[in-house]
């Protein structure tokens, strides 16, 4: 985050780094960074690329819009799930206060 002009403690978002280990990296948020892992997904998510022509300050407002309604939108779960080890440093771990 800190290499991009964010800051780690203050993460209010949704954020991906894409080309994290090549100097073609850059960070994306909200809409971007949506956009971006459903391109990574395959058939049929794939066909959301298309949204890419739009501004981003209109994704933006999608994925707010999404954002406060996910809970009606995807359900609601107890728990959160952990990622397998093989996923866990792909992670941003503050720990438990």
């Amino acid at each position: 985050m800190e290499r991009f002009g964010g800051n780690p403690d203050e993460l209010s978002s949704f954020y991906v780094v894409s080309n994290f280990r090549t100097d073609l990296a850059r960070m994306v948020g909200r809409g971007r960074a949506a956009l971006f892992i459903v391109g990574e997904l395959g058939w049929p998510w794939k066909v959301a690329v298309l949204f890419r022509a739009v501004p981003t300050a209109i994704l933006d407002r999608m994925y707010d819009v999404v954002a406060r309604n996910r809970y009606r939108l995807f359900g609601r779960f107890d728990r959160c799930l952990i990622p397998p080890p093989e996923y866990r440093r792909r992670f941003i771990d503050r720990g438990l206060p």
